[in-house]
């Protein structure tokens, strides 16, 4: 096994105490990682290449759809704001004395 190279500043942080709640949720986090880690080693090469892939085009595509919802509301927007309003054109200005 090899001893990773530990930097200054990796001392620095692991001499600080942590509060237990802290420590506790770093423990929860390395534990989640290291579960994920071996179920993804019990399935094949494969599968886990077609899963992220499968994964990233339905990212893809639940972006084109926010995108194009976020361009039709702009869209919606800019009509809005570029119609003048009904009541300009009518206005006349009166003088009361």
């Amino acid at each position: 096994m090899v001893k990773r190279k530990e930097t200054p500043e990796a001392a620095a942080e692991a001499a600080k105490p942590k509060s237990p709640l802290s420590a506790f949720v770093e423990h929860q986090t390395a534990a989640l990682e290291q579960t994920g880690k071996a179920f993804a080693s019990l399935l094949p090469e494969k599968f886990r290449e077609h899963t992220n892939r499968a994964l990233e085009e339905g990212r893809a595509g639940w972006e084109a759809l926010f995108d194009g919802i976020i361009d039709g509301v702009e869209r919606g927007l800019d009509k809005l704001r570029s119609t003048p309003s009904e009541d300009e054109p009518n206005k006349v200005k009166v003088e009361v004395e």
